[in-house]
């Protein structure tokens, strides 16, 4: 009688294991499209939004965060410097020290030479010194004002810049603006700019978009909210299958263990 009981309820237990890897076996998961997407982009492939070309590079869209970069150029971006007093900065291709005064609006900017480690430069008692000849045998410590006023080497001597008039710097007609102790640099020059295309939306330049990878190598983009909405629901339909199908596998599993045990407790022995 036990035994028959277990053989009924065991019928029982694979009709529905059974069923339910059935199920999972035969299920297919709801696809996600773009029913008409405006742009079909690769690596290589260009992007005009509202006056802006983006280059398109990176696709990856085999990955599990898949994602693509666009690149774009802004052609007339704001650069700004600052310069601070007793600051080193690099000026053409030279180190030097900048000196600046404590009032409302410096006029000018004193650059004075900043040795580098080779001079092995160290202050004592407020005075700066440097080895005189540190490629040579005799070095020789000296102030390194001594040493500048007594070189014949113009890019060590000191500078000054107009700061109430433009000047070329770093390739670019430059305007300065000065506060106490303080200069700032404002030019204007070409800047790229990166952009990194994720699954499911993005903003390009003001405009909105529903993206997808529908392989590994391509990224679609579809303009307007209505596509990205419509993207969500396919996404949020996705999202409900695989959830059916993981309680599905949890009946799988209670139900194979379940059949384990109620097999292994029907063939115990019999107490006489």
């Amino acid at each position: 009688m036990q035994r028959r009981a277990a053989a009924a309820y065991v019928a029982l237990l694979l009709v529905i294991t059974a069923g339910a890897f059935a199920f999972i076996s035969t299920a297919e998961e709801p696809a996600v499209s773009l029913e008409d997407p405006d742009e079909t982009l690769q690596d290589g492939s260009t992007l005009t939004v509202n006056d802006r070309v983006y280059n398109v590079s990176d696709v990856s869209g085999g990955a599990d965060e898949p994602a693509a970069t666009l690149l774009w150029t802004n052609e007339s971006a704001q650069w700004s410097e600052s310069w601070s007093n007793n600051s080193t900065v690099t000026y053409q291709g030279d180190t030097y020290r900048t000196f600046i005064a404590n009032t409302s609006e410096p006029t000018e900017i004193t650059l004075r030479w900043e040795p580098g480690d080779r001079f092995s430069p160290q202050w004592v008692d407020g005075v700066q010194y440097i080895d005189a000849e540190p490629d040579t045998p005799d070095r020789q410590a000296m102030r390194v004002d001594t040493y500048v006023e007594n070189s014949n080497n113009s890019s060590i001597q000191p500078r000054t810049i107009d700061a109430t008039s433009t000047l070329e710097y770093r390739g670019n007609e430059t305007t300065i603006t000065t506060a106490p102790e303080q200069a700032t640099f404002t030019w204007t020059s070409p800047r790229d700019n990166e952009v990194t295309v994720e699954q499911w939306n993005v903003t390009l330049n003001g405009v909105d978009y529903a993206v997808h990878f529908p392989n590994e190598n391509t990224v679609q983009l579809q303009r307007g909210a209505d596509a990205q909405v419509a993207l969500q629901e396919q996404r949020n339909q996705q999202s409900r299958f695989n959830e059916r199908i993981n309680g599905f596998w949890g009946v799988v599993i209670v139900g194979s263990l379940a059949l384990v045990l109620l097999v292994t407790i029907a063939f115990l022995p019999r107490k006489e």
